[in-house]
């Protein structure tokens, strides 16, 4: 029987952030990584609600003081970093009073994964607290969720973004809703002032030229493999081009033993804010299926990842590999192309026979 080795593939943030790539394949030149924090006399950044349409006036309240967003922000990260320092079973009511849904799962996936990357340098948060960038606060319209978008500038690395959302205005319901590095050369904008708040996007399109959900669908197919014909113009800042040429390099290396497969869909819902010029910034997950069709009398060899969730050395019928890839991309009015400018991808689950 034929052997190969399966890779995993997932956690390109590594290589993301490593080095800036320029983005040949999707066009676009890159600017500078940065994220300017809150002063609330107009310039700001922003984050995502979940659809689009503005809701509120050009003027208002934030759903949340600043003060407040402030006090929430820096409980929920500190609540993450002590998730980050345990291991197991231990961080179950940290996990959960820090995230919710997908991300919540997603953090538990890289405790298990701890065991084969290594656990992260521990912080210490006597000596280190955590001192988050209140950017941006969803404004005051009636509905749900109140959003707050936060930044983060860790000692070395990429600035971090940070959703929190609540389905109600009890500060204890917050959880991190989303969260991702930026990617080298990317700038999240301008905001409304954060007493006023900044309006988000409900449902549609809104003011903008595609909606939300079209953006995340189309950066879905920029990935696939087989790459989709004629996909979409969107600027990934040499996001995309690393994910194809992973895939390539995946699908050559299993060639003879295997089919390989990538799908990528949008599976959550967007968070969107408007920002100060009448565009937008939309945060969402996709989920990443990775999928290998064994050939008749082949067999695969699963990576040490592979085996964190699924205890089968080896694969002779199928394997599949779970991953959320969390993106962050800027929508204009104009037919001008989305921006991502923010991207992580946690695999988050394996299964083969």
């Amino acid at each position: 029987m034929t052997r190969s080795r399966l890779a995993a593939a997932a956690a390109l943030s590594a290589l993301l952030f490593a080095s800036a790539c320029s983005d040949t394949d999707d066009g676009g030149s890159e600017g500078s990584s940065s994220g300017s924090g809150g002063s609330d006399s107009g310039s700001q950044t922003s984050s995502a609600a979940e659809s689009d349409t503005v809701t509120a006036a050009p003027e208002g309240v934030a759903s949340v003081s600043l003060e407040e967003a402030q006090d929430i922000a820096t409980n929920l990260l500190s609540t993450a970093a002590q998730v980050q320092n345990g291991d197991g079973e231990e961080i179950a009511d940290d996990a959960e009073s820090a995230y919710r849904g997908h991300t919540y799962y997603a953090a538990l996936a890289a405790d298990e994964l701890e065991a084969v990357e290594g656990k992260p340098e521990r912080r210490d948060l006597i000596s280190d607290p955590v001192e988050p960038n209140v950017l941006a606060i969803s404004r005051e319209d009636g509905q749900s969720p109140l959003l707050i978008l936060v930044q983060t500038v860790p000692d070395s690395g990429a600035p971090e973004l940070f959703v929190l959302s609540s389905p109600d205005d009890d500060p204890d319901r917050f959880r991190i809703a989303w969260w991702a590095p930026m990617l080298p050369g990317t700038d999240i904008g301008s905001f409304d002032r954060r007493s006023v708040g900044s309006p988000v996007v409900r449902q549609g399109a809104g003011d903008l030229s595609r909606s939300p959900r079209r953006a995340f669908t189309q950066l879905a197919e920029l990935v696939d493999y087989p790459r989709a014909e004629d996909p979409a113009q969107i600027k990934t800042n040499g996001y995309a081009p690393q994910v194809r040429e992973a895939a390539q390099k995946q699908a050559d290396e299993v060639s003879e033993q295997a089919r390989f497969s990538e799908k990528n869909a949008l599976r959550t819902q967007t968070y969107t804010f408007y920002r100060e010029d009448g565009s937008a910034v939309s945060f969402a997950a996709l989920k990443r299926e990775s999928e290998f069709d064994v050939r008749d009398g082949m067999e695969l060899t699963p990576p040490e990842a592979f085996l964190a969730f699924e205890d089968d050395e080896s694969i002779t019928a199928r394997a599949r590999l779970d991953s959320y890839v969390y993106a962050a991309l800027t929508i204009p009015q104009d037919d001008s192309r989305p921006e991502m400018i923010a991207a992580r991808e946690q695999l988050i689950n394996a299964a083969g026979s």
